[in-house]
């Protein structure tokens, strides 16, 4: 059983760029240990090592982000987003949004009448 608090942080900003880079990277550790468990937990269709992949990937967006306030804003959301996937107040389908190619989001620009109907676009 995982108590809510148990990975809750008090939100704190980091004052220096050097701070911030331990904490992420404290973060994103935290985050590849757990991804056996996300698998488990939710009940994935994707092997550990692609949820690995895809943590990866999602850390690897925001590299290159310089701005400080920027980047504790960007902190404490994968913090919460941590925190809920472990105490499990997400479902499956929410977690397997990640596994999505961004182009499936917007490809109704092409598609037909009956094929945005079907897929419920207006």
């Amino acid at each position: 059983m995982t108590l809510p608090t148990a990975f809750a942080e008090t939100t704190r900003f980091s004052m220096s760029s050097a701070e911030m880079r331990i904490r992420v990277l404290n973060l994103y550790r935290r985050y590849l240990r757990h991804s056996r468990n996300f698998v488990n937990n939710y009940d994935l269709d994707v092997p550990a090592s692609q949820v690995k992949t895809k943590i990866r990937q999602e850390f690897e967006r925001q590299r290159f982000v310089n701005d400080l306030a920027v980047q504790n804003v960007l902190y404490m959301k994968a913090q919460m987003e941590f925190q809920e996937l472990v105490n499990f107040w997400k479902q499956q389908c929410h977690v397997m949004m990640y596994f999505e190619p961004f182009s499936s989001y917007d490809n109704t620009a092409n598609d037909s009448f009956i094929d945005k109907f079907l897929k419920g676009a207006s």
